[in-house]
């Protein structure tokens, strides 16, 4: 290379490192944000950010658009800590934004807690009390790994109707938690603000800050403008007419949808019952195509049970002593990895790196699920190998039905309960009313002789009523299939019909290896109770090798409830995993939308953010 190129060349990289050497020397670990809405229209803001520095700073800072905070006055700090300390603070102005500064910086882990208030925040429109915040804003320079906003609005507005709007070009997830709004996004691009725009009721509002305008109007302007994507939907009443004209229509689609059910049935052969595996199929995919629900601690249950049944894993029962019983009660359950082969598949190692971590051979799974039952804190659990395991095994899982293309009905079963508990719960209350109903308008249909009501009412619960029962039948029992894969399906659900029969003498296989394929698969299902009930028709070599096999499957139950609290403690820092998403504490003509284009005043101006100097 020429010396008049090299040196050019040089002088572009030193550039480029000056450029974005900045930019680089510190990252965004979390940004949690807690903003409450006053009765005053003061808004009470508490964030919580996790910094990793390369080098110490002179300051670390926190910018506020001019549109929130109006002059430097309003912005009252009580407190700024870093890594749990006080430290010096000081607010000014910088161009038309405001400032919060902190004097102390540390090389590494920098937890930074913010609690401060802007005055006189919300407005009093004709319609709406409204109340806008820029949670995250574009100016900071790097991306942030997690992201939590939650913004809490006044008791008074508890039963009453609220709309919120988000606005980011990314989307992330939003919903209400009682009288919180909470918005939660993963990876946030360095550029990317998420503001929040959110209408409550007047009355919890007491401010002389007010607009003659309707708040309500001008956030449906913009859901309009921006496209906004529906988060929260409002509620809707309506209206009923004759007996008639409102059941018999219902009664006619029930019977058409009935129709359908009946012939889409048809299409899938059912075959005779038969208690040995068609195929060798992962488990996760059996059980999502005939059941349309997985269970993640039966896949890993059904997971190791597969290992031992392949000698890759071997188990050994320590007795308690004095016990004499026929089914003795086993004090520990003790499993030994014997080999590893080079061919497992990634969930399997995920599965043997969870249970196996630092170099150990042999464990106690009822131990070690008391162990991580016994950790507390985030911190602690984030050292613990199912951190990163948890999330690779079901990760794997995740990809293993997205490929079969089963990942869209995997909770379709769960869902299906819930509904028709759900209806299980109201119909009676309903069908109570539509009697009382129904009662008072035969009679009136009967004093004014108007038969034509009568017998269209006699027709419609003619039909009405075995359509719906056969409806719910269809609903419940049969799960999706997808066409392709009938035939796939018919097989396996020859086999889960035969496992819940437990005909075992019809089949009777001596081998106790094929009798602990089927306790894989009959795991997965959550049916291995009823193959456990029938041990004793067995061999006694084979019963007792079902029964070791059976206390694992006890055990790790007991294992994966225990690492998946600990994953969700790691996670969310609770062991229940994520928040219940549901309207709270707000009626139900609420609602809330997400724009990816700049409403409320976050798009084309000023915006917050943040970094180090």
């Amino acid at each position: 290379m020429k010396p008049r190129v090299f040196n050019a060349f040089l002088i572009v990289l030193v550039f480029l490192f000056i450029l974005f050497a900045p930019v680089s020397a510190f990252s965004i670990d979390s940004y949690r944000t807690h903003a409450t809405v006053l009765t005053n229209g003061d808004l009470q803001v508490k964030e919580d950010i996790d910094f990793t520095l390369e080098k110490e700073y002179n300051e670390g800072y926190r910018s506020i658009r001019p549109e929130d905070f109006g002059a430097l006055s309003n912005i009252v700090v009580q407190s700024v800590k870093v890594n749990g300390q006080d430290v010096q603070f000081k607010t000014q102005m910088n161009g038309k934004g405001a400032e919060i500064d902190w004097e102390k910086t540390f090389q590494g882990a920098n937890h930074v807690e913010l609690i401060y208030t802007l005055k006189d925040r919300a407005q009093l429109y004709n319609d709406f009390a409204k109340v806008c915040f820029e949670h995250y804003g574009a100016n900071w320079a790097v991306p942030a790994t997690a992201f939590e906003s939650r913004m809490t609005l006044p008791e008074a507005s508890r039963v009453k109707d609220m709309h919120f709007e988000v606005y980011s070009t990314k989307q992330g997830n939003a919903f209400i938690d009682d009288l919180t709004v909470v918005i939660q996004m993963n990876d946030v691009p360095s550029g990317n603000y998420i503001g929040g725009c959110y209408l409550y009721d007047k009355s919890a509002l007491h401010t002389n800050n007010k607009v003659n305008a309707s708040a309500l109007q001008i956030l449906t302007d913009e859901r309009q403008i921006y496209d906004s994507k529906e988060i929260i939907g409002p509620g809707f009443s309506g209206s009923t007419g004759s007996i008639t004209c409102c059941c018999l229509p219902v009664a006619l689609l029930l019977a058409v949808l009935a129709g359908y059910y009946f012939l889409e049935g048809r299409k899938i052969p059912k075959l005779p019952e038969n208690i040995l595996p068609p195929d060798k199929e992962e488990p996760s995919v059996v059980t999502v195509l005939v059941r349309n629900r997985i269970s993640d601690k039966g896949v890993l249950a059904a997971c190791i049970i597969d290992l031992i049944n392949r000698n890759i894993l071997d188990i050994v029962e320590l007795e308690k002593k004095g016990e004499a019983s026929a089914e003795m009660n086993r004090e520990h359950t003790i499993l030994m990895l014997k080999k590893r082969p080079e061919d497992l598949k990634i969930y399997e190692n995920a599965v043997l790196d969870m249970i196996f971590s630092g170099g150990k051979t042999e464990v106690d799974l009822d131990q070690m699920a008391a162990d991580f039952s016994a950790i507390k804190t985030k911190e602690e659990a984030s050292k613990s190998p199912i951190a990163e395991n948890m999330g690779t095994f079901t990760n794997e899982i995740e990809r293993i039905l997205k490929e079969k293309e089963l990942w869209s009905i995997r909770n379709s079963g769960e869902n299906k309960t819930v509904s028709i508990a759900g209806l299980a719960f109201f119909g009676l209350i309903v069908a109570c009313a539509v009697v009382f109903v129904s009662s008072t308008f035969i009679q009136s249909y009967i004093s004014s002789g108007d038969w034509a009501e009568i017998i269209g009412a006699v027709i419609s619960f003619a039909i009405l009523i075995p359509a719906l029962a056969y409806d719910l039948y269809c609903y419940y029992t049969r799960p999706k299939v997808l066409a392709k894969m009938r035939d796939e399906y018919s097989k396996w659900d020859a086999f889960a019909r035969a496992i819940k029969s437990s005909r075992l003498k019809e089949y009777p296989p001596s081998s106790a290896v094929i009798w602990g394929e089927i306790l894989v698969y009959a795991t997965a299902l959550e049916m291995a109770e009823k193959v456990k009930k029938n041990f004793s028709e067995l061999d006694a070599v084979t019963s007792k090798r079902l029964e070791s096999l059976d206390v694992v499957r006890r055990s790790s139950y007991r294992y994966y409830d225990s690492a998946i609290g600990l994953y969700y403690l790691k996670t969310y820092g609770n062991r229940s995993g994520p928040v219940i998403r549901s309207h709270g504490g707000f009626s139900s003509s609420s609602s809330g939308g997400w724009s990816s284009g700049g409403g409320g005043g976050f798009s084309g101006g000023s915006s917050g953010g943040g970094g180090f100097r």
